[in-house]
């Protein structure tokens, strides 16, 4: 089977658990865009300390590259405890794209700041957030089958010739995580703060970065 077709049936064979992650994280977007006055005083100097300071070089870009796979990673292994590191991870994302999305409208009564902000290489990073949630959740699954069938008198030869596909699915998604993360922090990095000054200017604004 060809890479592209093995990308497409891990995809498609995962759809369920990506529409779970999405629903979750627009749940979080959605109450996290209502509160977004509420949770201000608490979110915003916790946004302030991530946000990067100074000139924008090489250096910031993959220090976010380092932060993005280390919480890639860390998302994968602790979903083994049955897939919740992963739900939580995907809500507080959509909890935090929501509040920023809510703060910058209730703010300055517009979206540009917003999407120039986030846009850039969120339409990279959120995705790649999903495919490593998505992994971590089939990391899971595929110890729990693997238990299982051993628990039905397979040996573990035979067990992992039951569950393969979905290791093989697991390094799919998890590889094309990183590939997007690292695409992702790149931008963020080096694009991102540009637009987002231009917006702030635009906007009568000074530069916010």
């Amino acid at each position: 089977m060809k890479i592209s077709e093995e990308i497409k049936e891990a995809l498609i064979e995962n759809k369920k658990i990506f529409y779970m992650l999405m629903i979750l994280f627009a749940i979080g977007f959605v109450i996290a865009f209502i509160m977004a006055d509420d949770i201000a005083p608490v979110l915003m100097p916790m946004l302030k300390e991530a946000l990067l300071e100074g000139n924008v070089t090489s250096i910031d870009a993959f220090s976010i590259m380092f932060h993005n796979l280390k919480s890639a990673i860390t998302i994968f292994f602790a979903s083994t405890l049955f897939g919740i590191f992963a739900v939580i991870s995907i809500i507080a994302n959509g909890f935090v794209v929501g509040f920023m999305a809510g703060y910058t409208v209730k703010s300055f009564n517009t979206l540009i700041i917003f999407l120039a902000l986030i846009l850039p290489h969120g339409i990279i990073e959120i995705p790649a957030l999903f495919l490593s949630c998505a992994s971590g959740i089939q990391l899971f699954l595929f110890i729990f089958r693997v238990l299982k069938d051993k628990i039905n008198h397979y040996s573990f030869a035979e067990a992992y010739q039951n569950n393969k596909k979905t290791l093989k699915h697991i390094l799919i998604l998890m590889s094309i995580a990183i590939l997007l993360f690292v695409i992702a922090a790149l931008i963020e990095g080096f694009i991102t703060p540009q637009l987002g000054n231009i917006a702030s200017q635009q906007m009568g604004g000074s530069k916010l970065f």
